[in-house]
């Protein structure tokens, strides 16, 4: 079973960075508008990484289960997907 800490894939996400640096929060326009990039690239990006299922990392027991955690490889395949588009929507229908 592959495993992820997406709150570490989604620190490396320029959109996400951007909430960051402007300190937004919930509730406001542009902060929505950046989750809904951060959401769309984190979804293309999984469905890019050949994996069948993949848990949040704290999602599963360890002691039933032998884990492989995923999130270094995710945070490489996000890479290029940001350089090369930058309508991250569009993103889930590329891979």
């Amino acid at each position: 079973m592959h495993v992820v800490d997406s709150q570490k894939v989604y620190l490396q996400m320029a959109p996400y960075k951007t909430i960051i640096k402007e300190k937004l929060k919930k509730g406001q326009a542009r902060y929505a508008t950046l989750m809904r990039q951060c959401t769309s690239l984190y979804k293309a990006t999984l469905g890019k990484s050949g994996y069948s299922l993949i848990v949040e990392i704290d999602g599963v027991d360890k002691t039933l289960h032998k884990t492989e955690d995923v999130t270094k490889k995710l945070i490489s395949l996000l890479k290029p997907a940001e350089r090369r588009n930058k309508n991250y929507e569009s993103l889930l229908y590329t891979f």
